[in-house]
């Protein structure tokens, strides 16, 4: 494999001459230039990502980190994303948590022991000390979907609230009393928001909530299955349940085959995460759409945003790059044929 040296060599040039032509980091003569292009093309000289980012403080290389790569939902975010960077010419490193803040910490260290030059992360929601360290390496956060436990860069998010607050209006409007809706761990600031719109969409009907009916599961399908059959087996009078992700979607769809429950006879069912799958199931599953592409987009620029932020503060002397603000996209109800009206009791 041909070296800086080798290209320096035929080109008749010193290896840092070669070295300003790739990064474009002084000033070559045109003819200089034009030998040194000839020698790299004609030894297929390919210049070491390493070796550039030492020179030049930048790596291309963005670190995105999520939940769980096989859940739909962040599966499609992280697609989102790679075709975002793709175009900017970065390239990405993805880690999965499993929502363990153990792994979470390993991954930091390594991206940062990387030099990434930015981070797109949807935080596990314990606290991290190790995300300061980005910070005081001038590396840009950017949180994807979730808030971190301290304000260490902007958050761009879905409005769970609101979200949650259309399925549960939805419903109510239908006359529905007793709905159920499984969440995930209530640390999670989606969570936070999606028990919100939750209840005040109960408030603003003039109703109380059942706490009882707030069932908290893991992320894994098998445990949204068992959660939901916990469910089904002590709520005889429920009439409707809102699942507030992927998984849990199939976790419910599971258990109520399992009791030999059909929707929206027997129970009426809301989606969280508009999968095409949803409208070939019969009846179709009314469900939540969440602006992914629009999430991603947002999270992308952000970063770009933040990633030229730092060159400037760093060009200028300052200490800090100044601060951007949250973004709260808003999803939309898609009404299908798994709710039903019913008379209030």
């Amino acid at each position: 494999m041909p070296t800086i040296r080798d290209v320096a060599k035929l080109a008749g040039v010193s290896t840092a001459t070669v070295s300003h032509v790739i990064n474009k980091s002084h000033a070559v003569r045109p003819d200089t230039r034009r030998l040194v292009l000839a020698a790299i093309e004609r030894l297929n000289y390919r210049p070491s990502a390493i070796a550039r980012s030492l020179t030049t403080s930048v790596t291309r290389s963005i670190g995105v980190m999520v939940a769980d790569i096989a859940n739909p939902f962040f599966a499609a975010i992280v697609r989102g994303i790679e075709d975002r960077l793709e175009a900017d010419g970065y390239n990405m490193i993805v880690c999965n948590t499993d929502e363990q803040a153990s792994r979470e910490a390993r991954h930091l260290e390594h991206l940062l022991a990387h030099r990434v030059d930015g981070m797109i992360i949807a935080p596990t929601g314990e606290p991290q000390p190790l995300l300061r360290d980005f910070g005081a390496h001038n590396i840009p956060l950017v949180f994807i979907d979730r808030k971190p436990p301290e304000p260490l860069g902007p958050v761009v998010a879905i409005d769970t609230r609101a979200a949650t607050y259309l399925a549960a209006d939805h419903l109510l409007r239908l006359g529905h009393r007793r709905i159920a809706i499984l969440v995930r761990s209530p640390m999670l600031s989606t969570v936070v928001g999606r028990l919100d719109g939750y209840r005040q969409a109960f408030c603003d009907h003039q109703l109380s909530v059942d706490e009882s009916l707030i069932y908290v599961s893991d992320y894994a399908v098998e445990a949204a299955h068992e959660t939901a059959l916990r469910l089904l087996m002590t709520s005889p009078w429920l009439t409707a349940i809102i699942a507030t992700n992927h998984m849990m979607t199939l976790g419910v769809l599971e258990a109520m085959r399992e009791q030999y429950l059909k929707y929206p006879g027997d129970l009426s069912l809301v989606a969280f995460d508009d999968n095409p799958w949803l409208t070939l199931l019969n009846p179709s599953l009314t469900s939540v759409r969440l602006p992914i592409k629009e999430l991603c987009d947002a999270t992308v620029q952000t970063l770009c945003v933040a990633m030229e932020n730092r060159k400037r503060s760093i060009k200028s002397g300052r200490a800090e790059s100044p601060a951007l603000p949250d973004i709260l996209l808003q999803a939309q109800l898609i009404s299908r044929s798994s709710c039903r009206q019913i008379n209030p009791a």
